[in-house]
Formats: C-alpha cells, sequence, structure tokens
C-alpha cells in the first residue's frame, strides 16, 4: 500500500475543492463527489468562450485539449489513446459495449448476482430479444463472485457470449477480484466487460493486468469529475469480434452512397456529438487525481472507510459489507430508525449521504434479505475528524 495523505496534504485538496468546507461533511462521493477547482475552470472558461466565440470555433480553440483527455484517461488505466472513447455516462459506455458483443440464441451471459441494476435490466432485455439466457453466478462465503462457480460456467466457452461484472457494486463496500474474472475469461476465450463506475479514481487501474476486454467509467464519482460524463476502454484485440450497434457519421465514415466502414479503434463507439465543456473538465479531473497519485488515494480511501465501519459498529449500527477487498462505499442499518429517516436527519445536520434501493441491487437485496441501507462513501478528501462527528451524531438520534 502507497503512503496515506497527511493531514496536512488532506488539507492541501481540501482547499483546491470548493465543496470542502466546514458546514458541510459530504459522504456521498459514490454518488457524485466534489470537484476540484481546475475542473471548475476547464467547465466555466470553456462554456464562456462558446458564448463568446460560438460553439464550432471553441471546439476547434481546444482541439488539443480534448485531444489530452483521452491521453489522460489511458494513462489512468494503463491503456493505449486509440482504446478510449468518450460517453456522456457510464451506462451509455456499458450498453455500447454490452450491445456490440455478438450474442446467439441460447447462449449465456454470466453475471454475479452483485451486479447494478441498469446492466440487469439490459441483459434481461437481451434475454427477451437475443434468447440468451442469464447465468448468475452465486457470491461464495465472503460475498465475492464465486470463482470456482464461474470457472464451471466457463466449461463450454462456445456457448457463452459474454461475462459481466460489476468491479465495485453500488452496496456492500465489496471489490470484486476482476484481474481472477480476466485470467478465467481470457483462458476462456470469452469476452470480459468490467463496470468499473465504483472503482475508477478510487483504485489504481492497469487493464493488462485485469485482462478486461472493455471497462466502463464516469467521471461525477470517485474521480471528482463533472456530471454528465463518462467513458470506455476497449482492448484492441477484441474490435474485430464486435459490431457498434448504433454508429453514426464521426464513428464511421459514409464512403459511398451505400456503404460506411467504421472508424479505427474505439473511436467507433463514440457519437459526434458531446458536451466539449464537461470532456475538458473530466480531463482536468484525471489530471489531478494523476498528480495526487491513485495508488496514495486508494489508500486515503480504506484508511477512512475502515475507520468509519468501526465507528458505526461502535455506535450499534449494523454494517453490512463485504468481501474480502473493501472499498470506500460503507453500507449499514439503525437499530430503530428507517434508513431514509436516518438519512434525513443527517441531512438537517448539513451531513450528505444515500440511502440504497432494491433497483439497483435487486439481487444482492433479496440474496441477502437486506432493508434499504444507509450509504455513507468516503474520499481522500474526509478527515479523521468528519468520521468521528458523523457518527456522534449518528449515536444521538
Amino acid at each position: 500500500m502507497a503512503a496515506p495523505f497527511t493531514d496536512a496534504e488532506i488539507e492541501t485538496i481540501r482547499a483546491a475543492t470548493p465543496g470542502c468546507r466546514d458546514e458541510l461533511i459530504h459522504l456521498n462521493h459514490a454518488g457524485s463527489s466534489l470537484p476540484a477547482q481546475t475542473v471548475l475552470d476547464a467547465q466555466i472558461e470553456h462554456l464562456q468562450r462558446e458564448a463568446t466565440i460560438g460553439g464550432y470555433e471553441a471546439a476547434a480553440a481546444t482541439a488539443a485539449e480534448r485531444e489530452q483527455t483521452y491521453e489522460s484517461i489511458a494513462a489512468l488505466l494503463g491503456a493505449k489513446r486509440n482504446e478510449i472513447a468518450r460517453f456522456e455516462h457510464a451506462t451509455a459506455a456499458w450498453s455500447a459495449a454490452f450491445w456490440s458483443i455478438p450474442m446467439q440464441p441460447g447462449q449465456a451471459i454470466i453475471t454475479h448476482d452483485h451486479d447494478y441494476g441498469a446492466n440487469a435490466v439490459a441483459m434481461l432485455h437481451a434475454a427477451a430479444t437475443r434468447g440468451v439466457r442469464i447465468v448468475r453466478v452465486p457470491s461464495d462465503a465472503v460475498g465475492q463472485i464465486d470463482l470456482a462457480a464461474l470457472a464451471a460456467a466457463l466449461d463450454d466457452p462456445d456457448g457463452v457470449a459474454l461475462v459481466s461484472l460489476a468491479w465495485i457494486p453500488t452496496n456492500g463496500g465489496l471489490v470484486n477480484p476482476a484481474a481472477a474474472v480476466g485470467a478465467l475469461t481470457r483462458a476462456a476465450g470469452v469476452p470480459f466487460l468490467l463496470d468499473a463506475c465504483q472503482a475508477v479514481g478510487q483504485l489504481v487501474i492497469d487493464v493488462d493486468t485485469i485482462g478486461c476486454d472493455f471497462l466502463s467509467g464516469t467521471g461525477r464519482k470517485y474521480l471528482r469529475g463533472p456530471r454528465g460524463t463518462g467513458f470506455l476502454y476497449v482492448r484492441e484485440s477484441i474490435l474485430d469480434r464486435v459490431v457498434p450497434s448504433h454508429p453514426d457519421h464521426h464513428s464511421a465514415e459514409w464512403t459511398t452512397l451505400d456503404t460506411y466502414t467504421f472508424e479505427p479503434g474505439a473511436t467507433r463507439f463514440e457519437y459526434w456529438e458531446f458536451s466539449h465543456a464537461n470532456w475538458l473538465g473530466l480531463g482536468a479531473a484525471v489530471d489531478v487525481a494523476l498528480d495526487l497519485g491513485v495508488d496514495r488515494i486508494q489508500t486515503a480511501i480504506a484508511r477512512r472507510a475502515k475507520d468509519l465501519r468501526a465507528g458505526l459498529s461502535g455506535i450499534g449500527m449494523e454494517v453490512h459489507d463485504e468481501g474480502i477487498a473493501r472499498c470506500g462505499i460503507v453500507t449499514a442499518t439503525h437499530p430503530t430508525l428507517a434508513s431514509d429517516v436516518v438519512q434525513a436527519r443527517l441531512a438537517e445536520q448539513r451531513i450528505n449521504t444515500s440511502v440504497t434501493h432494491v433497483g439497483s441491487s435487486r439481487a444482492d437485496v433479496e440474496r441477502r434479505d437486506l432493508a434499504p441501507m444507509l450509504r455513507l462513501s468516503a474520499h481522500c478528501t474526509t478527515t479523521a475528524a468528519e468520521v468521528d462527528h458523523v457518527c456522534s451524531t449518528l449515536a444521538e438520534l
């Protein structure tokens, strides 16, 4: 583990983040985090530029900065520039990858019983429209994907269309063993789609170590970037096996009146129109993470989340987190109050949290018979004093 940030370094990070102030405690980073001032500056400056010289002209003036966002994301993931596609959010990125994968009637879509609601609905729609089967690999004794069961499900690779995994599910604190899953899918020759929505910006990522063919991410969560931003990593070697489902004249060249040719690399998954201001803001957010060091961010988050779990348990709340490796997402229930009541009471004290919903993780909720849970998510901007204050406030409810 890398060295955690010192208290002085945390204060410096907070000073560069407008939302970090004494009267607000933000523990909803898994929902939407607090951006640094440089992120706001990048967005606002471009919006001002569009308003004063024109949108197309502003885009032309910032072509180099727009390209740098791709380069920064590639560096964050250990990928190549041409393996990165921009999207307006993580679900759009994940869906673009999912619907590009050939699926034959009777083939299996293999997923974990901790997958995200949006992904699950897409799989159900694929089952209804393409005749595929959904195979939900159970969790093992500690809550992560059962690797032995996954290996068994991959015994007949020709009968499998893809494996989909949420690296960090929306609740439960779990960090799934993505690299172990990647080793199994590589050996079987089956496409591996990794939802890294909650992992990007929180965990050190190397796509070659993981072995995924696709990785989807968002800007608004642990990257501390703008809402309305996302991206997709597409491994070069998968391109000849997949077909983007909704190309336009940016993702493909209209070569003759009746023909078109896909653009090389991940660009074939993009659309022409997007928010240039948001994309530049995302690039600024990625650069902040790279400058701070994602390894140190990961250590800082893990440390605060561990303190938070201990503090919540100490005041009598039940923590429902699973897994060998755990992340900055902490989910718990109060012994007597419903989670939405607890969230509202905390909000009155200027403490931001969220509540889990069954539609986001039905398989996990039904497997563990979970009530709605209070979700508190820490970041490297979270201080020890904030954790203590939140636990004290909860103890008084």
